[in-house]
């Protein structure tokens, strides 16, 4: 469904990062995992993630961000490091809506290094969830972009991802999604995982909305088990989108993200908890 584009905001967006892989500030915690708070003009604030565990909330208070009065949640896909603190944030007295696609409550396995299966599913039980087929406007100018359609011979992040315990049936991450945000310096895009790959998620971007250009790339592209190939096709339509700035995290990875750092002519920033960002 093609999304029509109206308007954009003409007042500063921010946007916080309340938990990665990495922090940027000692007083805040890390862990493997992703969340992220909108502040949009307006006093409106949206939730991307919540990472893996209560973390973000602690970070998120440290931060003086008040999640409880999040309008919602919007969730990347349903792994558990993008979910694993959803139980915490209703504790928390979170009432608002949830966003997500309808294989977010998928059984999921991982392969790990000796060759087992680990569970990675989303375990948590929430009545206001609103299912989201293909893309959904969230707030004016916010959009979350689901159902990403995989190109033939474009890169996609689903090694080592099952739908079964015995690992025979691969798991595409058809629940991955992204969002763009109309900003004042233009359009933001925010990444959680990006298993579809950053060439399929920014040309069907492009597809259904005509943008064909943004001002910054935010998140995480799953870049940490690439290789040299896949690191160039990324680097390569990122060139291609021409954004200003480009701050890699999460799953990127730090060879994927060192690699980025070399190979772009844009500025590229390091994420973690505390990272923040005004557009």
């Amino acid at each position: 469904m093609a999304i029509k584009i109206t308007g954009k905001y003409t007042e500063p967006c921010r946007i916080s990062v309340l938990c990665d892989n990495e922090s940027q500030r000692t007083d805040l915690g890390k862990e493997w995992g992703l969340s992220m708070a909108l502040e949009l003009p307006g006093d409106n604030l949206w939730l991307w993630d919540c990472s893996a565990s209560e973390l973000f909330l602690k970070n998120a208070s440290a931060m003086n961000i008040e999640v409880s009065k999040a309008k919602g949640l919007a969730i990347s896909h349903g792994h558990w490091d993008h979910t694993g603190g959803m139980d915490a944030l209703m504790d928390a007295d979170f009432i608002g809506p949830v966003y997500a696609h309808p294989d977010f409550a998928n059984k999921r396995y991982t392969k790990e290094d000796n060759g087992s299966a680990k569970e990675a599913s989303f375990n948590c039980e929430y009545p206001g969830t609103i299912i989201v087929r293909d893309n959904v406007e969230l707030d004016d100018g916010l959009f979350m972009i689901t159902e990403i359609p995989r190109r033939d011979g474009l890169f996609e992040a689903t090694k080592d991802l099952f739908l079964d315990q015995e690992m025979t049936q691969v798991d595409h991450v058809h629940d991955d999604a992204f969002m763009l945000l109309m900003t004042n310096s233009g359009p933001v895009v925010i990444l959680g995982c990006c298993h579809s790959g950053l060439a399929n998620s920014l040309y069907h971007m492009r597809d259904i909305t005509g943008i064909d250009s943004v001002h910054a790339i935010l998140g995480g592209l799953h870049l940490y088990v690439a290789d040299h190939a896949e690191y160039e096709e990324t680097a390569k339509v990122i060139e291609e989108f021409n954004p200003k700035i480009v701050s890699p995290g999460h799953c990127t990875g730090k060879d994927g993200y060192k690699f980025l750092k070399q190979r772009l002519s844009c500025t590229v920033l390091p994420m973690g908890s505390g990272s923040v960002y005004e557009f």
